[in-house]
C-alpha cells in the first residue's frame, strides 16, 4: 500500500554549522560483531507494516516521519504486529511505538533523527516533566504507557548528536598527560577552568549544548533523549545499535519488567550528557551482554523526584562500558528509595582518549534516597581515574524544607548503606577512592552526623599510573555539604588508596595498592570512622 498523497519535505537543520566529527570522538574498534547478529529473522506471526509501504524512502535529508508514524498506527490499530525498517536510512522526527508492537530494524537499515530541534522537541509544555530543576523536552523514539514492546533487529539507530552541541573548545586528547593534579576546593568556582588539572583536560573536549563558558552563545535547542520509554511495562531492547546520541541515549523511565540485552551504545564521547543507558525510578530490570561506549555515565541509575516511587531489583551483568565520566553510577537525581542491585562479570575503561574515566563505580545519595543492598563483583577496570566513589550529602535538589529533625523529609539527606564490592582490579588509575559522609549542624546549633553504614571491600587491587602528581592537602577537609558531587571535585585527601571519613562497619579485606613511585601519602586514612575491620592490607611493589 503506497500512500502518494504524502507531501515530500527534506530536512533543514536548526544548527546547519554544526555536525563536525574528529578523531577520537568515536571509539575506532567497536566489536559489533560481539554482540549483534545479522541474520535475525522477522518475529513469524504478528501482521509486518513495512514502513516502505506507507511511502518511506531511503533518500539523504527526506522526512519520513509521517510514513513511519502511520505504519506504526495501523500496527496499533490491529492490536499489535511489527513495524519494519529495512533497505536504507530514513531521517524521522519524533516517533511513537504501541504496545503489542515490534520496531525490526534490519541490519542493512538505521532510523536517523532529524537534525531540526522543531521536529524532536515536545511543543506542549504540560509534557514537559521536571528533573528537579531540568525540563525534560522531547525524544526521538519514544514509548509511552505501552506494555509487550520489542525494539531489535541488528539494525541503528542514530541521533544526530553533533549538530546539537557547540564545537569543543580543544581536540580529542588522543595521548596521556604527564601529569595528574586536581583543583583545589578554594578554586571551586572555576572548577572547570583551572589548567593542567584532569577536570580542564577533560571538561575543555567535551562539546555543550550550553554556554558553559559565558561567552554570549545562546543554549542551543536540543532533545533530551535518544530512545526514552516510559510509564511501560514488558519491554525488550536487544540486537540493536543506538549510535550518536544528542543527549540521554536510553532512558527507561518508571517502568518494570525491562530486559537490555546484546546492545551496542557507539555515541558521540565529546557530546555533552550522552549517558549510555539510564535506569531511572525502574524495578526489575535486567542489562546483560551490552558494550557502552559514551560521553558521559555509563549505566546510570536514578530516581528523581519526579518518578514518586522506590526502584528494587536491578541485575546487570557481563557488560563493557567506556565512559569519559563514570562507569557505573547510582545518582545523581537520588529522591526515592533505590535498592537490590547487583552488577557482576563487568569491565570499565577508556583505552584511547585522556585522561581516562572519571571513575569505576560511583554510588551517590544527595536528594534524599535510601541506598542499600548493592553488590558489585568481578569487575575489572583500565585507565579509570577513580575506581570507588561513595558519596552520602544533602545536595537537596528537591527543596525539601528545612527541619531541625534529620529523617522527617529529605532536607538531611537520606543514606548510603549494606554496599558490598569485592573482587575488583583497577590499572592505571590517577586517583584514590573516596567514601565520605558528612556532618552538619542545626540552625540550634545541634549536631547532625549522617554515615555511610556497612561497607564491605574485598579482594580489590588498585595500581597507579606511574607518571607525576601534584598535590595540595589543605588544612580542614571541605565536608562537600551541597556540592554536585564527582570524585574529583573534593580536592586532594590524605590517603592514596581509600580515604574513608564519616563512616560505621567497615570491613576491609584482602586491599592491595600500587602507588606511584613519587606517592608520599598513606594507603588508607580514617576520619570520624566507628566499628572498623581490617585484614590482609598490602602495598605491591
Amino acid at each position: 500500500m503506497t500512500h502518494a498523497n504524502q507531501s515530500i519535505s527534506y530536512d533543514q537543520p536548526t544548527y546547519p554549522d554544526l555536525g563536525r566529527i574528529y578523531p577520537g570522538d568515536y571509539y575506532p574498534d567497536l566489536p559489533v560483531d560481539d554482540y549483534i547478529c545479522r541474520t535475525n529473522p522477522l518475529p513469524q506471526g504478528p501482521a509486518v507494516f513495512d514502513i516502505r509501504d506507507f511511502g518511506a524512502v531511503a533518500e539523504p535529508g527526506r522526512l519520513n516521519t509521517e510514513a513511519f508514524q502511520q505504519a506504526a498506527d495501523a500496527a496499533k490499530d490491529c492490536g499489535g504486529g511489527v513495524i519494519l525498517v529495512s533497505g536504507g536510512t530514513y531521517r524521522l522526527g519524533t516517533v511513537w511505538i504501541p504496545s503489542h508492537t515490534t520496531l525490526f530494524i534490519a541490519p542493512d537499515a538505521c532510523l536517523e533523527a532529524s537534525r531540526n530541534a522543531d521536529l524532536l522537541l515536545d511543543q506542549n509544555p504540560h509534557h514537559h516533566q521536571k528533573y528537579g530543576t531540568e525540563s525534560v523536552e522531547g525524544a526521538f523514539i519514544r514509548v509511552r504507557g505501552a506494555e509487550d514492546v520489542v525494539i531489535t533487529g541488528g539494525g541503528r539507530i542514530s541521533g544526530s548528536g553533533e549538530w546539537y552541541v557547540y564545537e569543543p573548545r580543544e581536540l580529542p586528547a588522543l595521548h596521556p598527560f604527564d601529569l595528574t593534579m586536581l583543583p583545589r576546593r578554594d578554586q571551586a568556582a572555576r572548577i572547570n577552568s583551572v589548567p593542567d588539572t584532569v577536570r580542564y583536560y577533560y571538561r575543555q573536549r567535551i562539546r555543550y549544548a550550553e554556554d558553559k563558558y559565558q561567552e554570549g552563545r545562546p543554549n542551543l535547542r536540543r532533545p533530551s533523549y535518544m530512545v526514552w520509554v516510559e510509564d511501560s511495562c514488558q519491554v525488550r531492547l536487544e540486537n540493536i545499535i543506538l549510535h550518536d546520541a544528542m543527549c540521554w541515549t536510553l532512558n527507561v523511565d518508571c517502568c518494570q519488567d525491562v530486559i537490555i540485552r546484546n546492545l551496542v551504545i557507539d555515541d558521540n564521547r565529546h557530546v555533552a550528557n550522552t549517558d549510555g543507558i539510564d535506569i531511572t525510578g525502574s524495578s526489575h530490570v535486567t542489562i546483560e551482554h551490552c558494550f557502552i561506549s559514551c560521553a558521559d555515565d555509563g549505566i546510570c541509575l536514578k530516581n528523581p523526584v519526579h518518578t514518586g516511587r522506590a526502584m528494587r531489583d536491578i541485575q546487570i551483568r557481563d557488560c563493557k562500558v567506556l565512559s569519559v565520566m563514570n562507569a557505573f553510577k547510582i545518582g545523581t537525581g537520588t529522591r526515592h528509595d533505590i535498592s537490590q542491585v547487583r552488577v557482576s562479570n563487568c569491565d570499565f575503561y577508556l583505552p584511547d582518549i585522556y585522561p581516562g574515566g572519571v571513575s569505576g563505580i560511583s554510588i551517590e545519595s544527595c536528594d534524599g534516597s535510601h541506598i542499600t543492598d548493592i553488590i558489585l563483583e568481578d569487575i575489572r577496570m583500565d585507565q579509570v581515574q577513580c575506581p570507588i566513589y561513595l558519596l552520602l550529602n544533602r545536595r537537596n535538589e528537591a527543596g525539601d524544607p528545612y527541619t531541625d529533625t534529620p529523617g522527617v523529609n529529605a532536607y538531611w539527606g537520606g543514606s548510603v548503606m549494606d554496599i558490598t564490592l569485592r573482587h575488583i582490579t583497577a590499572e592505571n588509575v590517577e586517583l584514590p577512592c573516596l567514601v565520605t559522609g558528612f556532618v552538619s549542624q542545626t540552625e540550634s546549633g545541634q549536631p547532625v552526623r549522617q554515615a555511610i553504614q556497612h561497607v564491605c571491600l574485598e579482594d580489590i587491587e588498585i595500581r597507579y599510573r606511574d607518571n607525576q602528581e601534584k598535590i595540595y592537602l589543605p588544612q580542614q577537609f571541605d565536608e562537600f555539604l551541597t556540592d554536585y558531587p564527582e570524585s574529583n571535585a573534593h580536592g586532594d585527601v590524605d590517603a592514596c588508596g581509600f580515604w574513608f571519613r564519616h563512616a560505621d562497619g567497615l570491613r576491609l579485606k584482602q586491599i592491595r595498592i600500587k602507588p606511584r613511585q613519587v606517592n608520599t601519602r598513606p594507603l588508607l586514612t580514617f576520619y570520624d570512622v566507628n566499628q572498623v575491620q581490617v585484614s590482609e592490607v598490602t602495598t605491591l611493589a
